[in-house]
C-alpha cells in the first residue's frame, strides 16, 4: 500500500475513543467561540461579504483571522480553521462530525510536519497554507462518507493545489480560505469519481505517514487564551505572573523578553500601530495592554487599535531579543524569558508552557471563561450548543442553522 493509500484509509475509516471525543469537542467549542468572534470584526464582516454562500471558505476566513483559535506548536498548523468549515459542510451527523475533525487534525498536522512543521515560519512558508488543502479535503471526505479508495483521490487532488507561500500579502485570509475550499472540492470532486495523481510529493507524503495511529495530535493543540500571535503568549503569560507576583506595572522601568531565535524578529517586526495584525503580532505592545489593560487583550476587532501616550511609553520599555539558549525547546515548546527591572532589582521568570498549552491545558470551565470574555452574553451559550453538536444530530443541525444565521445577519 503506498503512503497516500495508508492516509486515505485512516482518514475514511478511523474512529476516535469517548476520551478523546471530549477532548476534541472542546475545540469544536472553541473553534465555534473564534466563529462567532470573527463575525463581530470589520474585516471579517468584509470578509464573509466576500465569500457570500460559500460558507466553508468564508467560516475559515472569519476563525482564522480571529488569532484566537487553536494551534499546533510542533507542526505550526492552526487545524480548527481548516477542518472545522470542512466538516460543517457535510450532513449533520454527530458521530462522524468528531471523527472527521479527527482525521482532519491528524493529515493537516501530518502534511506540515512532514515538511518542516512550525521551522518553515524562518523560510517565509506559512504551515497552515500549505496543510489546508490536505487537512479540509480529509475532513471534508470523511463527512461525505467517502471510501479510502475516493478518499485517495480526494488528498492526490488536494496535493495538485496546494502552494507554498503567501508573502506579505494584504489578501493573507482569502488566501488561506481559498486553499481550506480548494480542499473541499476535491473531496466532493472525488465523491464524483474524479481521479488525483497519487504520485505527487511522494517522499513528502511518506514521511507523513510515520507513527501514524499511535498517538492523536490532538493531544498537543494548544487552545489560546487571549487574540494574540501565540509567539507572544509565553511573555504575556510571564509578565502576568510577575504581577501577579507583586511587582507592580508602573514601577518596571525595562522588561526584558528572550524568545527562541526562529521567531525573535517577527514579535518586534511592525509597530502595532500599522493595523490590526501587527497589534496582536507586537510583543511590546501586547506587554503593554496586559501591564495597563489586560482586558484589551481579548479585543478580537482591534477597531481601533487602542493607543496612547501611556501605552507608547510603556511599550517602549519592552525589549526583545533573541536568546540561543532557548533554541532547543523549539517547536515543541514556545518559551520566553521574561525580566523586569525594577530600582535596580530584577525580577525574572521561564516560561516554557502558557495557559491553554497542553501542560496546562484548557477545559470546560476555562472555555466558558475566554467565550465570556470574548462574546459577552451567549458566550456560554456557544459553547455548550458546540459540544452538544458533538454528540447529538439534532444539536449539530441546530449549530449550523444558527452559524448560517449569523452569516446572513453579517
Amino acid at each position: 500500500m503506498s503512503a497516500l493509500a495508508t492516509l486515505a484509509e485512516y482518514a475514511a475509516t478511523h474512529s476516535v475513543d469517548p476520551g478523546l471525543r471530549e477532548k476534541l469537542a472542546l475545540h469544536v467549542a472553541d473553534g465555534c467561540v473564534a466563529l462567532q468572534a470573527g463575525r463581530r470584526t470589520r474585516e471579517g464582516h468584509d470578509l464573509a461579504g466576500f465569500f457570500g454562500e460559500e460558507a466553508a471558505a468564508a467560516n475559515a476566513a472569519l476563525i482564522r483571522h480571529t488569532e484566537i483559535d487553536d494551534i499546533d506548536r510542533v507542526s505550526g498548523v492552526t487545524a480548527c480553521a481548516i477542518v472545522l468549515p470542512a466538516a460543517l459542510e457535510g450532513a449533520p451527523i454527530a458521530r462522524r462530525l468528531v471523527d472527521a475533525l479527527a482525521v482532519g487534525y491528524e493529515l493537516a498536522a501530518r502534511r506540515a510536519e512532514a515538511l518542516g512543521g512550525a521551522r518553515l515560519l524562518v523560510q517565509g512558508i506559512w504551515p497552515s497554507y500549505v496543510a489546508a488543502p490536505f487537512g479540509a479535503a480529509a475532513a471534508a471526505g470523511r463527512m461525505l462518507g467517502l471510501s479510502p479508495e475516493q478518499m485517495c483521490n480526494a488528498l492526490a487532488l488536494a496535493l495538485a493545489q496546494t502552494a507554498r507561500r503567501v508573502g506579505r500579502s494584504g489578501g493573507r485570509w482569502l488566501l488561506f480560505a481559498q486553499a481550506v475550499r480548494a480542499g473541499c472540492l476535491a473531496a466532493r470532486a472525488a465523491a464524483q469519481g474524479y481521479t488525483g495523481d497519487r504520485g505527487l510529493y511522494a517522499d513528502e507524503i511518506e514521511a507523513a505517514t510515520l507513527g501514524l495511529g499511535r498517538s492523536s495530535v490532538i493531544h498537543r493543540v494548544s487552545i489560546k487564551p487571549h487574540c494574540s500571535a501565540k509567539q507572544a503568549l509565553a511573555a504575556i503569560h510571564g509578565l502576568k505572573m510577575l504581577l501577579e507576583r507583586g511587582v507592580a506595572a508602573l514601577d518596571i522601568e525595562r522588561v526584558d523578553v528572550a524568545v527562541p531565535s526562529a521567531y525573535a524578529g517577527m514579535l518586534d517586526r511592525e509597530p502595532p500601530t500599522a493595523g490590526r495584525l501587527a497589534s496582536i503580532v507586537n510583543a511590546r505592545y501586547q506587554l503593554a495592554l496586559a501591564a495597563l489593560r489586560p482586558a484589551a487583550l481579548d479585543d478580537v476587532a482591534r477597531d481601533p487599535v487602542q493607543w496612547s501616550a501611556e501605552i507608547e511609553d510603556w511599550a517602549a520599555r519592552v525589549h526583545i531579543a533573541a536568546a540561543p539558549d532557548l533554541d532547543s525547546h523549539y517547536p515543541e515548546r514556545w518559551p520566553a524569558r521574561v525580566t523586569a527591572h525594577v530600582g535596580g532589582e530584577r525580577h525574572e521568570i521561564l516560561v516554557l508552557d502558557s495557559p491553554g498549552d497542553p501542560a496546562l491545558a484548557f477545559g470546560l470551565p476555562e472555555i466558558e471563561d475566554k467565550a465570556q470574555r470574548m462574546l459577552g452574553e451567549g458566550g456560554r451559550q456557544t459553547v455548550h450548543l458546540a459540544l452538544h453538536a458533538c454528540e447529538d444530530d439534532a444539536a449539530l443541525a441546530r449549530l449550523r442553522k444558527e452559524i448560517e444565521a449569523g452569516a446572513t445577519r453579517a
